[in-house]
């Protein structure tokens, strides 16, 4: 199992813009093997793709994902060539998660229609492939919308959803499927069905990852300070604050972390609900034999 780290730009005024940087190179010296960042438009949180534009700048090795961009809210093509853009400047690194997006205000914002966004949802993913395959196959020309990616002939392209049909879509346009925060249990009951699903339509390589809150501290301030700045985020929790997150020591966070490893996911981006970029270090420190 792959193991990346969440930045924080999901607290918005929250952290120090250089902060966000600082994470990324952190996450990289210490030997993950990704940086994902949130997506949520009606609120503080940075733009996802503006934001791996810059992570790339101050990166070399680490995979760049979007865990995950609200597809439904977004002009496709418009998103297309931004992601080229940043999968080209960071020498093929861009990994592509989309999701359906369920808050309204969300959609709200951008001027796009809530009602039907599944099926919007899905007409999209079939127009991005033809959207890089195109790019792909008139590079030369520069006739197609670009410019051409690095990755071939497209960057992964992850997706999510909660909706019965995810599973569907993700097997019939996605190279792999996430899952948002949903927990251990979610993901150890469903895992084996996508994987079944994708074996099924004969994807033999189809990752499974998914993302986990976290936070390595037994400090009373600190997990307080977690729980304002996850509340923050969400405007209300709807699970107590200890059961979206898995908060302790060494031995709780190694075991966490095996815990998703025995569910099955190929890849697990840990998103640690702190603003100290030591959240790192101490997550390195207990996965440091995984991570080398």
């Amino acid at each position: 199992m792959r193991l990346g780290i969440g930045l924080p730009t999901y607290l918005g005024n929250e952290i120090e813009p250089g902060g966000v940087l600082d994470w990324a190179r952190r996450a990289e010296a210490a030997g993950f093997d990704a940086v994902a960042v949130h997506d949520r438009p009606h609120a503080d949180t940075w733009d996802p793709i503006a934001t791996l534009a810059a992570v790339a700048a101050v990166t070399e090795r680490v995979r760049l994902a979007t865990a995950v961009v609200l597809l439904p809210t977004r002009d496709e093509a418009l998103l297309v060539k931004q992601a080229a853009v940043v999968d080209a400047v960071s020498g093929g690194r861009l990994d592509l998660g989309v999701g359906v997006g369920g808050r309204i205000n969300d959609f709200e914002l951008y001027g796009r229609p809530f009602a039907g966004r599944g099926r919007e949802f899905e007409r999209q993913l079939g127009r991005i492939d033809e959207l890089w395959r195109g790019a792909v196959e008139t590079a030369q020309a520069g006739t197609s919308l670009g410019p051409a990616p690095i990755q071939r002939p497209r960057p992964r392209l992850w997706v999510g959803g909660y909706a019965a049909a995810s599973t569907d879509r993700a097997v019939r346009f996605g190279d792999g499927y996430i899952f948002g925060a949903v927990g251990i249990d979610t993901m150890t009951r469903r895992t084996p069905a996508i994987t079944a699903a994708a074996a099924a339509a004969g994807r033999s390589d189809f990752p499974v990852a998914g993302l986990a809150y976290l936070l390595s501290s037994t400090d009373a301030a600190e997990i307080d300070e977690a729980e304002r700045l996850l509340t923050r985020y969400y405007g209300s929790l709807h699970k107590p604050f200890r059961e979206l997150v898995s908060i302790g020591d060494d031995e709780a966070i190694a075991g966490m972390i095996g815990a998703y490893r025995a569910a099955g996911l190929d890849v697990l981006h840990l998103i640690p609900v702190a603003r100290s970029a030591d959240q790192i270090d101490r997550i390195a420190r207990v996965v440091g034999a995984a991570l080398a």
